[in-house]
């Protein structure tokens, strides 16, 4: 994590509840969403379960008072939930998710791969446990700030 802050793709910030339940409901929000929308835009739905696991790993940043920069991304989200988190349900799955997502948004014109159905259950399977995995994290003031 040092690292990470060296590198300056993360920063240090100041936590709040506010800002860590607005992640965590947007995560809400973004599940609730590509739940209801998978059959009609598999695409669409397989990017906002991403956005979902994203914004709950973000959230437990959040409550460590720590921000992702732009020059970290998503990438850096994905590295310190790695670094702290390797076993814990959804958050070690990010990173499968984001690679996917990648591929899907920006697709080899050689090889295009459309996202189906199949990859989008498991997409919603993940960003709901990495949902409650964080939740449980972030309800554990043990985290703290690093």
């Amino acid at each position: 994590m040092d690292r990470l802050l060296t590198e300056r793709r993360l920063q240090r910030v100041e936590t709040s509840d506010e800002s860590v339940a607005a992640l965590l409901e947007s995560a809400g929000r973004h599940l609730d969403l590509a739940r209801s929308g998978g059959a009609v835009d598999p695409e669409g739905a397989f990017a906002l379960a991403y956005d979902a696991a994203r914004k709950a790993a973000t959230a437990v940043l959040a409550r460590q008072g720590l921000r992702p920069t732009s020059r970290g991304g998503h990438l850096v989200v994905v590295d310190a939930m790695r670094a702290q988190f390797p076993d814990v349900a959804g958050l070690s799955s990010l990173d499968r998710l984001r690679r996917r997502r990648n591929q899907a948004e920006y697709p080899d014109p050689r090889s295009y791969d459309p996202v189906v159905g199949p990859e989008v259950e498991d997409a919603l399977l993940v960003a709901a446990t990495c949902l409650a995995s964080a939740t449980r994290l972030v309800a554990e003031r043990e985290l703290g700030v690093f």
